[in-house]
């Protein structure tokens, strides 16, 4: 009968141990996906800014260049009228070898990427989202299911909050270029 007892007892030992460190875990996992939604809001917080600043370059460097060759153009066609001679020549030659060199200006094709990068920051902060609130799931089924929450109270393991988004955090952001 005293094996029988110390079978039980090594039993129960076990299961709360299983127990206790299944929680833990589950707490870890919270932790680390809670995780995961700071580092997405802080790459979208540091990334969105700078991309946003490198389309205003770009733009801004695009809109140079077509104000060069419009000017440059304008500046040969009357020149050439007026026979001015090789200065309008040589100014226009070289405007239009920039122009060769950028055939195809590429301020849409930063835009496109922009709003690709936007789309893979938005992207990736939901996943991170749905992540931590599946993990809070796990871990307050666990927590607040017998035996496992008789355990959890005596840890002071608690529910945990799933994930909502302040009201000023569900509005879009606002991308100014």
């Amino acid at each position: 009968m005293g094996i029988a007892i110390f079978v039980v007892v090594l039993i129960i030992v076990i299961a709360i141990i299983l127990d206790y460190n299944s929680i833990k875990s589950l707490q870890n996992k919270v932790k680390q996906s809670r995780s995961g939604i700071d580092v997405a809001l802080t790459k979208r917080f540091d990334l969105i800014p700078n991309l946003v600043e490198c389309v205003k370059g770009y733009c801004e460097h695009e809109e140079k260049v077509l104000e060069e060759v419009t000017k440059a153009r304008t500046e040969y066609l009357s020149n050439k009228n007026l026979k001015a001679g090789e200065d309008a020549d040589n100014k226009c030659s070289d405007v239009l070898l920039l122009a060769e060199k950028y055939p195809a200006l590429k301020a849409s094709s930063q835009f496109l990427e922009l709003q690709a990068q936007l789309e893979r920051t938005e992207s990736g902060l939901s996943a991170a989202r749905r992540l931590y609130n599946s993990d809070v799931t796990v871990y307050n089924t666990k927590v607040q299911s017998f035996p496992s929450s008789i355990l959890a109270n005596l840890m002071g393991a608690k529910a945990e909050v799933f994930f909502e988004a302040e009201e000023q955090a569900k509005k879009n952001v606002k991308v100014q270029i």
